[in-house]
């Protein structure tokens, strides 16, 4: 088991820097650098301190990273010597040990949607990386995965694979829909789907009736209440309103 996970952060925060300053046409500053890596490892802070030490590291590792004033000469920015690398290939980007427990942490937080088109997706990933990770290295995660524990879910939605398929498709297509709930009592309504809000181990539809003011309250309502849904011909345009402000502002279930 790895003692600090945060070794592992540090190969992929360095490798993400090697990558970005041989992309680079020009030298790029700090704040450039740092967050083009903040948004591609999702990191919350990275300092010009740790960016000059990563720095520093490539060029002990025969490197040619430089610092050098940018064109304004008020600045100065990183760049690599790519005419002094001297045959030296940047090899493809492995994937780490710290990787594949993130993955494995997110495929348990999943479970509930075992046979949905989210875990065929999850399913389908976890094999490729089966195939093309070395024997070793899944060995070593057995071990590291154990950090972790995810308490168990239920897979709610195993007996109506469809269903959320369905949904994700009039979202996507802007088609008006028709659900039935359950009741009681049971009820039929036509809405305007807007997004599927995950909340494990539950998802919830969001939406707009179809037939209600501009400023009508949005409904949310837990899938499984859902007996039957059926996308229709007719289309809508989406709200230009991000969901976060819709569930902030209180979005409640579905008016009788």
């Amino acid at each position: 088991m790895p003692r600090n996970f945060a070794r592992h952060e540090q190969f992929l925060r360095i490798f993400a820097l090697l990558e970005l300053l041989t992309a680079a046409h020009q030298p790029l500053d700090d704040q450039a650098v740092i967050s083009a890596i903040k948004e591609r490892l999702g990191l919350a802070r990275l300092s010009p301190r740790t960016l000059r030490r990563d720095c520093d590291f490539l060029r002990s590792c025969g490197y040619p990273v430089d610092h050098m004033p940018l064109p304004d000469g008020r600045k100065y920015g990183w760049t690599l010597a790519k005419d002094s690398l001297n045959g030296r290939r940047i090899p493809s980007e492995p994937l780490t040990l710290l990787e594949l427990v993130a993955f494995t942490v997110g495929r348990d937080l999943l479970r509930p949607f075992e046979g949905t088109i989210l875990w065929t997706g999850i399913e389908s990933l976890r094999h490729k990386f089966e195939r093309d990770v070395p024997a070793a290295l899944l060995e070593r995660l057995e071990a590291a995965r154990s950090v972790f524990h995810v308490r168990r879910f239920d897979a709610r939605y195993t007996a109506r694979p469809r269903l959320i398929s369905t949904l994700s498709g009039a979202i996507t297509d802007g088609h008006e829909i028709e659900i039935e709930e359950d009741g009681p009592p049971a009820k039929s309504r036509r809405l305007h789907p807007y997004r599927l809000v995950i909340a494990p181990p539950t998802v919830s539809l969001l939406a707009f009736p179809a037939h209600g003011a501009a400023d009508a309250e949005p409904v949310i309502l837990d899938i499984e209440r859902i007996r039957k849904v059926t996308p229709l011909d007719a289309t809508f345009t989406p709200r230009s309103i991000s969901p976060e402000t819709l569930l902030d502002g209180g979005a409640e279930g579905p008016r009788p």
